[in-house]
């Protein structure tokens, strides 16, 4: 019995130190799992993988490395915490950009270009003067006022900076005062009053008609005006292949002619 027991003990001791020592293995196998997440952590949030740098092309009116920051995409951010989605719609929030393209390039570059707008007339609504770009983005209230290039407009309701306009014959006359030469914008003034277009420029009345072949109907105004006619003419542009045309004289008697006719003949 004596012998028995003795092994029974032994046996017993044997089990035991193979817990523990099973124990001690999973043991340090989880502190090692632990050192290994937390080393890995701390890399993530380092310098190391952190935005060291932020490139900005395209920007002249924004500074989009400023918005990136504000949507904590800049300098010291986690690599990894950068969401592209984010940034991208946070700068196309500002009525100046246009386009936005954002990419991350390891270990922690962050690139961003963007394509802004370009005001290109003055347009008064609702009593208020903005700045508008050709797609229809009111991108800043007019500091000069109401100046030429200018579009008068009979809209009631109250604007702000960063609306769009998606009104036919307002977005038709930006096109056609886009459309004209610098030197000629300078003294265009176009009114859109109850959808109905209509301009002067350089001193010249301008039927525009419906908000179609806009760009057509600008060419056509700028090569009649080209050619010298008296101002204080009228120019009938509706079919901008067939333009009429008034003198001061025609109007008063009631008479136009179209390109072909004022023509001198052979």
């Amino acid at each position: 019995m004596n012998t028995m027991d003795h092994r029974i003990a032994e046996r017993r001791q044997q089990v035991t130190e193979d817990r523990a020592r099973g124990r001690l293995k999973w043991l340090i196998w989880g502190v090692l799992a632990v050192i290994v997440v937390g080393a890995t952590v701390w890399l993530v949030n380092s310098p190391l993988l952190s935005i060291g740098s932020v490139t900005v092309t395209g920007a002249e009116r924004t500074d989009p490395a400023a918005i990136a920051n504000s949507v904590e995409a800049g300098t010291g951010t986690p690599t990894m915490s950068v969401n592209v989605g984010a940034v991208e719609a946070a700068l196309l929030e500002n009525p100046w950009i246009a386009q936005a393209d954002v990419t991350v390039s390891w270990p922690g570059t962050l690139e961003i270009h963007v394509v802004e707008r370009v005001p290109v007339v003055t347009i008064t609504i609702d009593g208020d003067a903005f700045q508008a770009a050709v797609d229809g983005v009111l991108v800043e209230h007019s500091a000069s006022g109401a100046v030429p290039p200018l579009i008068t407009t009979d809209f009631s309701t109250p604007a702000r900076v960063g609306d769009r306009i998606f009104d036919a014959s307002t977005l038709g006359a930006i096109e056609f005062v886009e459309t004209l030469s610098p030197a000629l914008r300078r003294s265009t003034e176009v009114s859109v009053i109850s959808g109905v277009v209509e301009a002067e420029v350089d001193s010249v009345i301008i039927v525009v008609g419906r908000p179609t072949d806009m760009a057509a109907k600008a060419a056509a105004v700028e090569a009649l005006i080209a050619t010298g006619i008296e101002r204080g003419s009228r120019i009938d542009v509706t079919a901008p292949l067939r333009p009429a045309v008034a003198s001061p004289q025609s109007q008063l008697e009631g008479e136009t002619e179209t390109l072909e006719e004022s023509q001198p003949s052979d």
